[in-house]
């Protein structure tokens, strides 16, 4: 029931000042199974970016922390009643005392209204693009359907209202860099946890089913500042149709530091550790142990934080 954590990149024990600030990078990517809708300022469809002649969707790195943040919360409270407290809330902070679990420390919060106490985020999912060509002209038009569940209401009048979506197709699929600065071995487990274990996400996310399928492509350790950004790796290194774990070979290789380690199933990384190995199998709650492990590895966490920020012995 052990788990061993690398001796780059992350930091021995929770702490208020981080001093140092070794990082850890997950290489994710993101594919889409259903027509999936991420909309920001536009109600409708996605913000996007042009790299070449091509529009890509833009899609905010909250988009997904949000929904992984819940996985997260729902994981906690399954695995143990003391974990969340009974009068937290996801975004609904009480005092700092009520608030205090593995995703406040590992997310960051801040309190609200007359609160002011805040937990600096670990954290960084910057925005990401989808890797290929994002069509708006493939709209879904939706009518608005009257409570008889037809499209005429008590009166018999015809219902006019239409809506269109344009959603991010299957096939395509986005990258994503999320890092972890100053952030402990349990930290991290719980980040991959919640990002193995998250499949739904965008808008109206309750009239589809499983719309993204997420997968670790690798891993970075530094001392340093490990980030990478998605938006350089489509303007420079990666062009339609060419292979994506080579474009992602090629970024990371271009951009590399000299005290970073690179793991994973991408050109250029070394081959994925056993360490790495059996942390993907608990994150994922594949492991036959994963949960014992998750219970242990999150009560060392809080119990620790809790003696950090509360004074508890």
């Amino acid at each position: 029931m052990t788990l061993d954590y690398p001796d780059k990149g992350l930091v021995e024990s929770f702490g208020i000042y981080r001093k140092r600030k070794p990082s850890v990078t997950l290489v994710v990517k993101r594919d889409v199974t259903e027509p999936t809708l991420f909309r920001n300022s536009n109600h409708d469809r996605a913000e996007t970016q042009e790299f070449g002649d091509k529009l890509h969707a833009q899609v905010n790195g909250e988009k997904f922390t949000s929904k992984e943040r819940l996985t997260g919360l729902d994981l906690l409270r399954e695995l143990d009643d003391k974990f969340v407290h009974e009068e937290y809330a996801y975004n609904e902070p009480v005092d700092l005392e009520k608030s205090l679990n593995v995703g406040t420390m590992t997310y960051g919060l801040a309190g609200t209204g007359d609160q002011d106490f805040a937990i600096k985020s670990r954290v960084v999912e910057g925005y990401t693009y989808t890797t290929e060509e994002y069509d708006l002209m493939n709209k879904e038009t939706r009518n608005a359907v009257y409570e008889s569940g037809t499209m005429r209401d008590a009166d018999g009048n015809q219902s006019e209202a239409l809506f269109d979506f344009v959603k991010v197709q299957p096939g395509n699929d986005l990258v994503h860099f999320i890092t972890l600065e100053a952030a402990t071995g349990p930290m991290l487990l719980y980040t991959l946890h919640n990002i193995l274990n998250t499949g739904k996400y965008g808008a109206r996310e309750t009239r589809t089913g499983r719309n993204v399928r997420n997968t670790v492509l690798g891993i970075v350790l530094g001392n340093h500042d490990t980030s990478l950004s998605t938006g350089e790796l489509l303007m420079e290194y990666h062009s339609e149709g060419a292979d994506l774990k080579g474009s992602i070979g090629t970024y990371v290789d271009s951009v590399r530091r000299s005290d970073w380690d690179v793991y994973g199933r991408f050109d250029g990384a070394d081959d994925a550790p056993e360490w790495f190995d059996r942390l993907v199998s608990v994150a994922s709650r594949k492991a036959d142990d994963a949960d014992d492990v998750l219970r242990e590895e999150f009560t060392s966490l809080t119990e620790e934080a809790k003696g950090e920020l509360l004074g508890d012995d």
